[in-house]
């Protein structure tokens, strides 16, 4: 039997191995009868309130024997159990869903292990040592049966769902919680900041505004969706990359490590097979040449961009999964988008030659760097306030809330059934209620499915590319550009809550609606054994008339 979380393979462990200590305690105090003496009481009061001779023997009998059928059926139903439908028989199992970080899921199980926390904390559910009240695992067929077929159909309509596993959300939540680690990756990011965009973005602003080449001004113009004027305002800027006279003529202050000496390139380098004499005697050159800060940051090994966003930890599992979550227009456009939101996680500062020389700040420049500062502290608060009101919790929580639901349902059925009088329509009300629950799981499947086209929908064409530029804006403490995240929230928070609110809503109004037909179904039947056993009765009163006339 597959189920829908982790948890909910040690609930429902826990929910029957409590709802049979319940059983137990009703079975064996003899308390399992008195429904069946509230029954004949019942009628004994209402022949006492109407009068014997008026209500008549046979109609009575009929009466009470209908209710007794029904009882002892519902009992049996919800009460005893067999071998065959015990939990023990079968092995509950989960399969996570397909993800982008994960294709392809093991199935974990009760049986083999689950791999996760739950295996030791609560191990004494799949063990049955929790309680010495004997066998634990034991389920009447009637509920047995509701939930393998509720879980048969949650999973054959997650299954008949296509391309279900494109978890942006996923892919969001990964990029505002990843960061760096590899302090080597961020003084790589340190130094090409503040030797290759410092001196790229100065010579930018210094220059007239019709300096650019014609190509140059279609990338940094208002109409460039794709780069646009924020482009200079990044380390790996597609003007600067491209555009003559920037980071293809400008070389790093210092020698950079994994780039070897190469001295049609490093002129500033003594070179033996010259011909020339050293300037002076013991000249040494350095272990590592000086790229320019277009190799520095495109090379395909030994890049900045490539430590940015390949390197061991979150940022290289990032990539991966988005490059199949996601749409891209090329690779280059998505080692660009995530190298930017690096950039942000590693927050690199231009260092000022005039704070390594000792000249301290005037008094107005240190103010305002204090307050700069706790402009910062307070744009901490606000990204740990956004990091707060994530998606991926509720996507997590909300099963663990379904599991604890099913196990709180399971554990009072033998209660209500027996609290009900052994009333009929227990079963149908225990039925939908169950099932109900468990296409909780389906309801946030489809959501998932739909909040991934609103995203296609709301970032067209390049999509990858803007929707992570909003992603970044979010990393930097910074504000949305636009509404559309706002909007993907509610519709988001909209569709996890209210999708099973409006399914439970409309599963009541079935339940109520079968509970209904069901009470017109025994009060028909009652009435046609009361008028089976009257016409019956009428023969019996003649006589009994006659007799005493003689």
């Amino acid at each position: 039997m597959q189920l829908d979380s982790y948890l909910e393979i040690f609930t429902t462990m826990y929910g029957w191995a409590f709802a049979n200590i319940i059983g137990e305690v009703i079975t064996g105090t003899g308390l399992i009868i008195v429904p069946f003496a509230v029954i004949l009481f019942n009628a004994w009061r209402e022949a006492k309130e109407q009068g014997l001779e008026s209500a008549g023997v046979l109609p009575l009998l009929e009466s009470v024997g209908t209710k007794i059928i029904v009882a002892l059926f519902v009992m049996s139903l919800c009460f005893a159990t067999t071998p065959i439908t015990s939990l023990s028989s079968v092995n509950l199992s989960y399969l996570p869903d397909a993800t982008p970080q994960e294709p392809n899921p093991t199935m974990v199980s009760r049986n083999g292990g689950t791999g996760s926390g739950y295996d030791a904390a609560m191990k004494d559910a799949s063990d049955g040592t929790m309680s010495t009240a004997g066998n634990l695992s034991q389920v009447p067929a009637w509920w047995f049966s509701t939930m393998a077929i509720s879980s048969g159909i949650n999973r054959a309509v997650r299954a008949g769902i296509r391309s279900g596993d494109r978890q942006i959300r996923m892919v969001e939540d990964m990029a505002r919680n990843a960061t760096i680690q590899d302090p080597r990756v961020l003084n790589a990011i340190q130094r090409f900041y503040s030797e290759c965009f410092i001196p790229a973005r100065s010579r930018y602003l210094a220059a007239a505004s019709g300096a650019l080449s014609p190509t140059g001004q279609s990338l940094v113009a208002v109409d460039n969706k794709e780069y646009g004027p924020t482009d200079v305002d990044w380390i790996g800027s597609q003007l600067f990359r491209t555009e003559p006279g920037y980071y293809a003529d400008m070389r790093s202050y210092n020698p950079v490590p994994d780039f070897p000496v190469d001295f049609s390139r490093d002129i500033d380098y003594y070179n033996p097979a010259s011909g020339i004499a050293p300037p002076h005697s013991g000249v040494v050159n350095p272990e590592w040449g000086r790229p320019t800060c277009k190799q520095w940051w495109e090379d395909g090994t030994n890049g900045v961009r490539e430590k940015m966003v390949g390197h061991a930890g979150s940022f290289g599992k990032l990539v991966e999964v988005a490059s199949s979550a996601m749409n891209w227009s090329s690779i280059d456009q998505a080692k660009d988008s995530f190298a930017r939101l690096a950039q942000k996680r590693a927050n690199p500062q231009f260092v000022d030659p005039d704070r390594i020389m000792g000249t301290d700040y005037d008094t107005v420049t240190s103010f305002s760097r204090t307050v700069v500062g706790a402009a910062t502290v307070l744009g901490v608060g606000w990204e740990a306030t956004l990091a707060s009101l994530s998606m991926q919790p509720l996507i997590t929580g909300l099963p663990m809330i379904q599991a604890l639901v099913l196990m709180a349902i399971y554990m009072f059925l033998p209660l209500i059934t027996f609290l009900s009088g052994y009333d009929l329509r227990v079963l149908f009300y225990g039925a939908v209620a169950i099932f109900t629950v468990k296409l909780w799981a389906t309801m946030w499947f489809i959501a998932q499915w739909i909040d991934a086209r609103l995203i296609d929908a709301m970032y067209p064409g390049a999509q990858g590319n803007i929707f992570v530029q909003e992603i970044s804006q979010l990393a930097g403490s910074m504000a949305s550009s636009g509404y559309k995240r706002m909007i993907l929230n509610i519709l988001m928070i909209s569709l996890f809550i209210g999708l099973p609110l409006v399914w439970t809503a409309m599963m009541s109004w079935v339940g109520i609606q079968i509970g209904a037909q069901i009470g017109d179904l025994m009060k028909v039947s009652e009435g046609l054994a009361k008028s089976s056993a009257g016409k019956t009765a009428g023969p019996v009163k003649a006589i009994g008339k006659g007799i005493t006339k003689l």
